[in-house]
């Protein structure tokens, strides 16, 4: 190697200078080399400097593989002096890849150094594996290589600070959801997680707690729980706040043991001068074999979180296989919804309502089906809480209404000119702000008697948030609809509140009209609904008669109108005009 005249050339000498002291702040500093001499020249051309306040600390390989077992060992290397030919002559290059795609350190800076001008990588190999700079050995004056040095250590600790910005939360100081996700992946990969859990732990009712006291103390609350899960759990455990109120967890069954866990929220929570009690509930998932993704295994404890929200509020639930099959089968059936919406797979039928004591025809009940494409049928109880679930139920009821008012123009034009159209409303559309309107542009569009049509909505819906409920159903009442209780007597109704809805008609559930004849306690809440009917001045209608002899005991309870089989099935429209034919009640 020749010598250059200019005093500021590395020379390659003996001594080697040491690093300022340990217990400060230092940049480490990774030299990668097989030659001694250039690791002398390094450091005695960097001793005693400091560079953006602090100083530097050297760490020392002369061959790839050992400068790939301190990158595994050691943390925080900033910057990597690395020469392209040691060993081999791709040996240098083969580290930079080991760097990048086999240890992912992406923040690490790479500084390559050759004494063989020849050996320079390619413009593509320089951009794709993100190498800071390339120098030829000669070039690197002792102020050229501070430079250098400079430039990657600034480069180093601004992807740093954005790293910190990207993944971590500036609140709790801990790894957000991102990185919660890395650091799991990182850890199922290796052979240390085969008695892991991972778990998230959601802090019950925070959303109350931030409306009474405010956002600040809030978040007060949110730091002084991570500071004491922090504490409790220790280093081994990955923690992170994964949420505005749910944090995630991963570590060994013995340390994140939910009962252990949650005594950690016993003692109350010290928030500037308040102590505050407040609990928490998780979810959590131990099957994590091989193949597991970390982000997998975190919807895995999400779907056992919502599992125990739901049912086991302040407690536990974990997540077992079935649940999965149950999410899966969900997510199945959306999309299969979804299709059949738009293939148009969806369709209605419509069940007569009978007078009891004259046998006439007196209304029909609109009811939505689904048929797949092999000719099978969904059941309406599975597919109507998805639509409500996902909101598809709001699309699906203004259609079911508009092409029930159509119908029912149909049958009014055939003869039936009184006749009463029924249409379930669930509680998603009943509260959706365009409800009314779009009701009353059904009643305009399709220009039948607002008088002829009648919103069923079940008992629960009924009797929740009565002040709404009363003012919305009064709007529909000044359209002239009328309303009916569906289910009567499956839910727990008020009779102060159900004297102020303004209702004309309860409807006696199935249930108690199978129970007629069998001296149950269910014939004896029909005639209790009969009878409160009777007293409020309401039409009482019986669903699921199935047998004559029931419907003979709901006329002598006096009972006034009925449906179910024993009269008709759910049909189609051209089903429909044939039994109405067929009953004589058109010609």
């Amino acid at each position: 190697m020749g010598r250059h005249t200019d005093s500021d050339t590395l020379h390659f000498l003996e001594d080697e200078a040491v690093s300022g002291s340990a217990k400060e702040l230092v940049w480490r500093l990774l030299v990668v080399d097989d030659e001694p001499d250039v690791h002398r020249a390094t450091t005695f051309a960097l001793a005693g400097v400091r560079i953006l306040g602090r100083a530097l600390q050297f760490l020392h390989a002369y061959s790839a593989s050992e400068a790939t077992q301190i990158l595994n060992t050691e943390r925080d290397v900033a910057v990597v002096l690395l020469d392209v030919v040691m060993e081999r002559e791709d040996a240098g290059l083969a580290l930079v890849k080991t760097i990048r795609q086999d240890l992912h350190l992406n923040e690490l800076r790479i500084i390559l150094r050759t004494g063989q001008p020849g050996y320079a990588p390619e413009i593509e190999t320089i951009h794709d594996f993100d190498i800071n700079d390339y120098k030829t050995k000669s070039e690197l004056t002792r102020t050229k290589l501070y430079a250098t040095v400079t430039a990657a250590l600034r480069a180093y600790e601004q992807i740093r600070k954005l790293d910190e910005l990207a993944f971590y939360d500036r609140l709790s100081c801990l790894p957000n959801r991102n990185k919660f996700i890395d650091l799991s992946e990182e850890r199922l990969k290796s052979q240390s997680a085969a008695d892991d859990v991972i778990a998230i732990l959601d802090i019950d009712d925070f959303s109350e707690i931030n409306d009474a006291l405010g956002h600040q103390q809030g978040d007060r609350l949110l730091q002084s729980v991570a500071d004491r899960l922090k504490a409790e759990l220790g280093s081994e455990v990955i923690l992170a706040r994964i949420g505005s109120d749910t944090f995630g967890l991963m570590g060994g069954q013995s340390v994140v043991n939910p009962l252990r866990v949650l005594a950690m929220f016993r003692e109350p929570f010290q928030v500037q001068d308040d102590s505050m009690v407040v609990t928490a509930t998780m979810g959590l998932t131990k099957l994590l074999s091989e193949g597991v993704s970390g982000r997998d295994a975190l919807k895995d404890a999400n779907i056992a979180l919502k599992r125990a929200k739901k049912s086991r509020r302040g407690s536990f639930v974990m997540f077992s296989s079935e649940m999965g099959s149950d999410i899966r089968e969900r997510v199945r059936l959306l999309q299969s919804l979804r299709s059949a919406v738009e293939s148009e797979r969806l369709f209605i039928v419509y069940q007569p309502q009978i007078n009891l004591n004259s046998g006439k025809v007196v209304g029909m009940e609109a009811l939505i089906r689904w048929r797949n494409e092999d000719g099978t049928f969904v059941p309406p109880d599975r597919f109507i809480p998805l639509a409500e679930a996902s909101g598809m139920i709001v699309a699906i009821g203004d259609w079911v209404l508009r092409m029930s008012c159509h119908e029912l123009v149909r049958l009014q034009a055939l003869g039936l000119t009184d006749l009463r159209m029924s249409v379930n409303v669930s509680q998603i559309q009943f509260r959706h702000p365009e409800f009314l309107e779009k009701l009353n542009a059904a009643l305009l569009d399709t220009g039948i008697r607002p008088s002829c049509l009648e919103l069923e909505i079940t008992e629960s819906v009924a009797m929740e948030d009565a002040d709404f409920m009363l003012e919305t159903l009064n709007l529909v009442r000044e359209l002239g609809i009328s309303i009916a209780i569906d289910d009567f007597g499956t839910g727990y109704s008020s009779l102060s509140q159900l004297r102020q809805l303004p209702i004309d008609r309860l409807k006696i559930d199935r249930a108690f009209v199978s129970e007629l004849q069998k001296d149950m306690c269910g014939g004896h809440i029909a005639s209790m609904v009969i009878e409160l009917g009777r007293n409020l001045n309401l039409t009482v209608i019986a669903e699921g008669i199935e047998e004559e002899a029931q419907a003979q005991a709901l006329r002598d309870l006096g009972c006034h109108e009925g449906q179910g089989y024993l009269y008709a099935k759910p049909m189609t429209p051209p089903l429909l005009k044939d039994w109405l034919v067929s009953r004589g009640s058109i010609s």
